[in-house]
């Protein structure tokens, strides 16, 4: 991964916040007359690579076959607002797609929910596996002019 000179966390610090936020991923990417969506997913961060899953006829399935560039975020929702976002590759798998459901829920979902939790991995067959593996990654960070 490529950090942003401007950047104001470095990498570890980047990879903290990747591992320790609960908050979903967004990623951008393109529909089908180009123009630029946003869908927000469940993330677990692991080794330089953002893991996701997604059902096999999602919108966004059909178009991350054909365009495998995306940007992300991931940032706070309250202030201080600070994340980190960046430009990826995404590879596509409907291999572990349970045991990368079962990561999710159990880090989103807790023990809580088990009626979503049982409906999510009811349909592992009919997932995609998103690997996402960040190539240009930049942070911000307003904490020093936005106190609590």
């Amino acid at each position: 991964m490529q950090l942003n000179p401007k950047s104001p966390w470095d990498e570890p610090k980047i990879v903290q916040f990747l591992e320790t936020s609960a908050f979903p991923i967004r990623l951008a990417f393109l529909d089908k007359a180009n123009e630029p969506l946003i869908c927000s997913l469940w993330y677990q961060y692991e080794n330089g690579v953002l893991w996701c899953a997604s059902h096999k006829n999602s919108f966004l399935v059909s178009r991350l076959k054909n365009n495998k560039k995306i940007g992300f975020e991931v940032s706070t929702n309250d202030y201080p607002y600070k994340g980190v976002r960046g430009k990826a590759e995404v590879e596509l798998s409907m291999l572990n797609t349970e045991s990368t459901l079962s990561t999710l829920i159990a880090k989103y979902l807790g023990s809580g929910n088990a009626q979503l939790s049982s409906w999510l991995l009811s349909r592992a067959d009919d997932e995609y596996v998103i690997k996402i593996t960040p190539k240009t990654v930049n942070s911000w960070d307003f904490s020093h002019r936005m106190k609590k």
